[in-house]
């Protein structure tokens, strides 16, 4: 039997991609090739088309069909909105990121204290005490294997000089023969802290989870504090969400298992101080206010359901203020 072979799509050039929109009815103007050859088709029509389709006329063809009177610039307008979205998101991610980071580091650090002290096993938890969500079905033992050999590779690839090594590492393996956690923290990625927290022996990920709390403005007794699970539920969340932006890619309705860009706002507040999740507020709000003109063709309260926000509450809230 000869399996059909499914060929990759022909290229095209800017302006038969302008005649490819127009013959699916999508209006364009004289800005539309400019967009194209700045953006590329891909990201701004493939990745923002969806609310401008027509599903029930797509029930029948096999290519797109648009909404009718569906304008190029509408998508481009929502691809402009969502890149905004995901440079005034990055800056307050970055800093959950790094709050993370220094939690995780200090904590170790102080309750281990020789100098290479990451690199022996015998300071993370033991099989039974590894932390994983509390959705997970697997065998725990096993992960934990898995993961701490997945780390300890890690961890010495990353003090092995080479070509690829960091200046900074570099000059601490030259000048004192080793490199401390706190330094070696700041070439890990925020996933491999996450993995690094997973891995902490129980005092210790508790230890992280008082750091932060003590950073957002909490207090131990009061209601909110993190437990380590939660921590590790909002790290992963916000994770996931700052990959998002850091590779480009869609953020406004983006999930994170059934996370949404709301729920990433709120785990927010669970690593950052309440000053700068209200200036984060201050900053969406604006971006809105600039694009209330420039958004067509999707409803204001359907970007925000996309974006995860409860909007029967949100009108309701509205109508009791007026």
């Amino acid at each position: 039997m000869i399996r059909e072979v499914k060929l990759a799509k022909e290229f095209r050039t800017t302006e038969e991609l302008v005649e490819l929109l127009e013959s699916r009815g999508v209006v364009t103007d004289a800005k539309t090739q400019t967009a194209i050859e700045r953006e590329s088709y891909y990201a701004i029509v493939n990745g923002y088309k969806n609310p401008f389709l027509d599903f029930d006329a797509m029930k029948t063809s096999s290519d797109d069909v648009f909404v009718k009177g569906t304008r190029f610039e509408w998508m481009y307008d929502l691809f402009l909105f969502d890149r905004d979205l995901r440079m005034i998101s990055f800056k307050y991610l970055t800093r959950a990121e790094a709050v993370m980071r220094t939690a995780v580091s200090y904590a170790f650090c102080e309750a281990h204290r020789e100098q290479n002290a990451y690199l022996d096993e015998t300071n993370f938890c033991k099989p039974d005490n590894y932390l994983v969500p509390r959705t997970f079905k697997g065998n725990k033992a096993a992960q934990q294997r898995k993961n701490l050999d997945k780390l300890m590779k890690m961890l010495n690839g990353k003090i092995a000089v080479n070509s690829r090594t960091r200046d900074f590492i570099r000059h601490y393996v030259n000048k004192h023969g080793s490199v401390p956690l706190w330094v070696l923290a700041n070439d890990l990625t925020f996933g491999n802290v996450v993995h690094f927290y997973q891995l902490m022996q129980e005092n210790d990920r508790r230890y992280v989870c008082t750091i932060v709390a003590r950073v957002a403005g909490r207090k131990q007794k009061e209601q909110g504090f993190l437990s380590e699970r939660e921590l590790l539920r909002s790290a992963t969340i916000l994770n996931d969400f700052r990959n998002y932006c850091a590779h480009d890619e869609r953020l406004y309705c983006a999930r994170s298992g059934d996370a949404t860009f709301s729920l990433m706002m709120a785990r927010l507040t669970d690593l950052l101080p309440r000053e700068e999740v209200e200036q984060f507020l201050g900053e969406l709000a604006e971006l809105y206010i600039g694009y209330s003109e420039r958004l067509h063709g999707m409803e204001f309260r359907d970007l925000l359901a996309e974006m995860g926000f409860p909007i029967e509450e949100i009108e309701r809230d509205t109508e009791n203020e007026e």
